[in-house]
């Protein structure tokens, strides 16, 4: 296509949606992507499951393009803008066909209501003014979660979510935080806490590693849950995405849906019907080894879907490096990319298009637009591109090994990296005696059971052949560690780590990339909310795991807590280009258009004004679904997509 309507760049959770959508409306689209579709060749072939993706040796330690480029593409990392930022591999969230959607974890929360009107509660309750002298910027979203509702249900549906929506809801309502924050009225006004749609999936059978987290949960009064998953449920005589999408519509009420949603189900998505898991274990950093999408992602839904749309496009292997920007007419006119089909021999190429639509992940996002618009970047005349920047505190965990007696026990190659969930401290109360803080309530997020599910890269980090000699285990010492491996668990919290303006992705100024072309510079410290989450949820973590100490399934030098690690920024990337009404203090609108340049949308997570205490990826799905839905009901209107937002929506 010479000038499509629309280029979007990158085709995970956010491009790869948004995509689908305007193509299914009849747009021109064309999509590039700057890694290659590595699940083609299972496509092609006449297997159901292909095991070679499987392949630890290949996608832990070899690391090939879905989680890390090849070659000489990397990021920089420094703690504080005082420091010198130095090479490191991490800041990649996939590098493939279908993105970090493709090998993310699958965990599927919708993020709550109070999640969209952080900064109102946190002003209720006497705590903002802390936070900005800490250094923090919580914003409000510009939209409320009544908006996000009905594409939080379609996207659920597209991801094929599976769980237990009344037993999510219960242990929500008999939280503490919610017990003693309900009665508020901004929170009670924030949405409906309690969505009566279905998941689309019943709940995935809960793992040896859930169970043994599901009872410590239990007997330490935190309501577990089955922990929704992005997974046809393994049992399933399989998924109709079509049907699913019905129910979805029908919860919606056919006066309430907009143009693109007035269409039938049968209409709107294909009858393909996707197999249930085989309960391989392997999703998490793995590409699924189904043939018919038992993991949900784009490459397993909307870009099949987009597939046999005659109006599309898939381009792999294009490395975007600008989006063409014309000063003169405030437009974007395209996209500058290389074509690296062949590494060694590039070829630099232009993609001319009405709109531009940028999905490559928050650090990605904002090096592209750094990269163009001019010496400051394109949608940055407030100097807001870039900060922000959220990860969500991965890392911080209790992790344990099992007494010997459990050895092949767990069994981590029976499900999904998470199997069990609890609500209990997505809000953690200071209780410390003296505390300045005492009787508040803090933002932490969601703590889920993880399994070990890398053995072979587990015992390559104990040989450490390259490191000090001290370090390395060979003979016995290696295989008892590989055995003790085998018997250790994680309970993880997934915690949101609030916005400052100081964390940031910009452009390193020294350091290229293997084209030449300036590497992104993240910048990353921990503050005073993060130290007290660390402060307040280890005791809440270890106690969990009480029940087992008491019965000698666990010694006490087998446990341990661990906080945040700062580094560990290549997952849950958040922030980078924050939604707002204000252009002075945001980088794009409500529906997600730069500010400076409204023919460019970005609607990856780092349109995200704070990055709740949850995996993203439905918020994302659902948020394209918004943005894409915008798009459609404004043109069939006759209504200029560049036309300014009305004061009173701005309001």
């Amino acid at each position: 296509m010479d000038k499509p309507d629309f280029v979007v760049v990158g085709s995970s959770g956010g491009g790869g949606t948004i995509s689908w959508l305007l193509a299914k409306a009849g747009f021109s689209v064309v999509v590039l992507e700057q890694g290659p579709d590595l699940a083609k060749a299972l496509d092609e072939s006449q297997l159901p499951y292909d095991p070679s993706l499987h392949d630890e040796y290949r996608y832990r330690l070899q690391r090939p393009d879905p989680k890390r480029r090849l070659r000489g593409d990397y990021n920089t990392f420094r703690k504080t803008a005082t420091e010198d930022a130095k090479p490191f591999s991490n800041g990649w969230t996939g590098s493939v066909l279908g993105g970090g959607s493709v090998i993310w974890g699958t965990w599927s929360f919708r993020a709550l209501p109070i999640d969209f009107r952080l900064a109102t509660h946190f002003r209720a309750n006497q705590q903002l003014d802390k936070l900005v002298q800490d250094g923090y910027a919580v914003s409000d979203w510009p939209i409320a979660y009544s908006e996000m509702e009905p594409f939080y249900n379609v996207a659920e549906t597209l991801l094929a979510v599976n769980g237990d929506r009344v037993a999510v809801n219960d242990a929500i309502k008999h939280a503490g935080w919610f017990t003693e924050l309900s009665g508020q009225p901004h929170f009670r006004a924030a949405g409906e806490w309690f969505p009566r749609f279905p998941f689309p999936c019943p709940p995935y059978p809960r793992t040896p590693v859930g169970d043994l987290i599901y009872q410590g949960m239990d007997k330490a009064g935190y309501h577990p849950v089955a922990l929704p998953t992005g997974i046809v449920t393994p049992g399933m005589g399989g998924y109709s995405t079509r049907d699913a999408i019905a129910n979805a519509l029908k919860a919606w009420g056919n006066g309430q849906r907009p143009s693109f949603w007035q269409q039938s189900a049968e209409t709107i998505w294909s009858d393909r019907i996707r197999d249930a898991c085989t309960m391989c274990g392997f999703c998490g950093e793995y590409l699924c080894w189904g043939k018919n999408g038992p993991k949900s992602g784009t490459r397993a839904s909307s870009l099949k879907e987009l597939q046999d749309l005659p109006n599309a496009e898939v381009r792999t292997n294009a490395k975007a490096v600008e989006v063409i920007y014309d000063d003169t007419l405030n437009r974007a006119t395209g996209v500058r990319y290389l074509d690296v089909s062949h590494p060694g021999n590039p070829r630099m190429r232009v993609q001319s298009a009405r709109y531009v639509i940028v999905s490559c992940g928050a650090v990605q996002t904002a090096r592209l637009l750094s990269m163009s618009g001019g010496s400051v970047g394109l949608g940055n005349q407030s100097d807001q591109l870039g900060r922000y920047a959220t990860f969500h505190l991965f890392g911080n965990s209790v992790t344990c090994t099992l007494a010997e007696s459990f050895q092949g026990y767990l069994h981590g190659e029976f499900g999904a990296t998470g199997n069990t969930a609890s609500f209990e401290h997505y809000f953690v109360k200071d209780e410390r005696a003296g505390s300045p803080t005492a009787g508040k309530w803090w933002k932490a997020g969601t703590i889920v059971s993880t399994a070990k599910k890398n053995p072979l890269e587990n015992a390559d980090g104990k040989l450490n052949p390259y490191g000090p000699v001290d370090k390395r285990l060979i003979g016995r010492p290696l295989l008892t560690a590989m055995e003790r491996y085998a018997r250790s668990l994680e309970l993880r919290l997934t915690g949101d780590d609030l916005p400052r303006p100081e964390n940031r992705v910009d452009l390193d100024p020294k350091y290229v990339d293997e084209y030449g072309i300036p590497v992104a510079r993240i910048t990353r410290n921990l503050g005073p909310h993060e130290q007290l989450m660390f402060e307040l949820m280890g005791p809440k973590l270890l106690k969990v795991f009480d029940y087992y100490r008491q019965i000698k399934a666990i010694n006490d030098a087998d446990i341990k807590y661990n906080p945040a690690i700062v580094e560990l920024v290549g997952d849950h990337q958040m922030g980078t280009c924050r939604m707002g009404d204000d252009p002075a203090r945001s980088v794009v609108d409500r529906f997600c258009r730069l500010h400076e340049a409204p023919n460019v949308f970005v609607v990856d997570s780092s349109f995200m004004p704070t990055g709740f205490g949850l995996n993203p990826m439905v918020t994302v799905v659902a948020n394209a679904l918004r943005v894409g839905t915008w798009i459609v009901d404004q043109t069939k209107r006759g209504v200029d997509l560049d036309r300014p937002l009305e004061p009173i929506q701005a309001a």
